[in-house]
């Protein structure tokens, strides 16, 4: 591992913890992102290849913002798989409900804000999700510019999580209004859809 190897231990107990299942070996071969591959929903690591832990955490956020019922047909390429997932159920477009409709419009902005809540629950840092190279930022001075687009309260993903419910609104969208009774990110109200 290239980027904070001390994150991996917390982050695989983690993500067991709130039902993933995390698997070292093979399985981890010819995936998404180096050293991680899913695999019928079950996350596949290899340290070894891995650049930084936190891309688990970015994996299981594509997975935890859609309903459980999809977890087993989710595979290595999971923006693919959630779209054909989703479309099969709901048609074409997007869909009316909207626990389906942000994951389909905003699921990578969801796994990135969903990422960076669970680093700051679990302690490690946030820097092992947003490493130089990360998100295609490679050259940047100070902070990785995804994290400080989440920091600000700026980035999208805070608020499709509140939309769906597993947050409350924060930053700017937050003064919007539109509250849903919730503690506002990066606090969460629940891990994983139903």
């Amino acid at each position: 591992m290239k980027y904070h190897p001390e994150a991996l231990g917390p982050i695989v107990a983690f993500l067991r913890d709130i039902g993933f299942g995390v698997e070292f070996g093979p399985g981890a071969q010819n995936g998404f992102l180096p050293g991680v591959n899913i695999h019928a929903g079950v996350i596949h690591v290899d340290p070894d290849r891995l650049v930084a832990p936190g891309d688990l955490l970015h994996e299981a956020g594509h997975m935890a913002v859609l309903p459980r019922r999809f977890r087993s047909g989710l595979g290595s390429d999971l923006d693919a798989d959630m779209h054909h997932l989703i479309e099969a159920e709901a048609g074409p477009g997007i869909p009316d409900d909207p626990i389906l409709a942000a994951p389909k419009q905003q699921g990578e902005f969801m796994a990135q804000a969903w990422s960076y809540a669970a680093a700051l629950h679990i302690g490690v840092s946030p820097d092992c999700i947003f490493f130089p190279g990360s998100y295609k930022h490679h050259d940047y001075e100070g902070k990785h510019p995804m994290l400080a687009w989440i920091e600000r309260g700026t980035h999208y993903g805070p608020p499709a999580l509140a939309r769906v419910g597993m947050t409350g609104p924060a930053g700017v969208f937050a003064m919007m209004g539109g509250g849903n009774g919730l503690l506002p990110f990066p606090a969460m109200a629940r891990w994983v859809q139903d």
